[in-house]
């Protein structure tokens, strides 16, 4: 029997298609036994009164951030946060600006907040749905809904559970619903970008570059 790999004929100008590039992948199901995804399924996300108690500097606030965010690094697009992220989320009043160049508690979990959301939805949404949110909701407990809704959104997507986990909302309100769905989806678009970086597919994609 031959070694040597079939080559599929294309057209003139395709490139050509060898056995490996239709050989069988790696099933989802070994994907999540994964210790990426394993990890994923663990997350955690720091509640409201677990953030830093003392105001930052805004290096300091980049590192807390990036802390918070980073088991999910290998599942987000570009830097999680930069100074001039930073600055012009400031200037659209996306956050606070800051007192004497120290960022508080509550500028630090819009940050953590809009850096999720961003892999998402458009920084323009993100501003639309905090209005929405501070008609109803205090900043604790609008973040806290959204640390808790992410953490079951991603524990589903990176684990053999039937089904999505139960609203953790009291109240099902407009509010609610838009962020879970925002969740969701971001806990989706993880579950990709995890499994093509465990099957190796950004170790062949020279062109794609995190964007800053």
């Amino acid at each position: 029997m031959s070694t040597s790999k079939a080559v599929i004929p294309m057209s003139s100008n395709a490139p050509e298609i060898t056995q490996d590039d239709i050989a069988p992948t790696i099933l989802p199901d070994a994907y999540l036994q994964s210790n990426l995804a394993q990890s994923l399924a663990s997350f955690h996300m720091p509640r409201y009164q677990d953030l830093p108690s003392v105001e930052l500097y805004r290096d300091q606030v980049i590192g807390t951030v990036e802390q918070v965010l980073h088991p999910l690094d290998d599942c987000a697009d570009g830097d999680w946060l930069t100074p001039s992220m930073v600055n012009n989320y400031v200037k659209l009043g996306l956050i606070a600006p800051p007192h004497k160049k120290l960022y508080g508690r509550e500028q630090i979990a819009r940050l953590i907040v809009i850096c999720v959301f961003k892999q998402v939805l458009s920084i323009h949404a993100i501003s639309s749905l905090f209005h929405i949110q501070r008609v109803t909701y205090t900043a604790e407990t609008a973040y806290d809904y959204v640390a808790r809704e992410l953490e079951g959104a991603v524990r589903g997507a990176f684990s053999n559970e039937a089904s999505p986990a139960p609203d953790s909302a009291s109240l099902v309100t407009r509010e609610s619903l838009l962020v879970r769905n925002a969740v969701i989806a971001f806990s989706a678009k993880a579950y990709l970008m995890g499994y093509l970086k465990y099957i190796g597919y950004d170790e062949h994609d020279e062109g794609d570059h995190r964007k800053g």
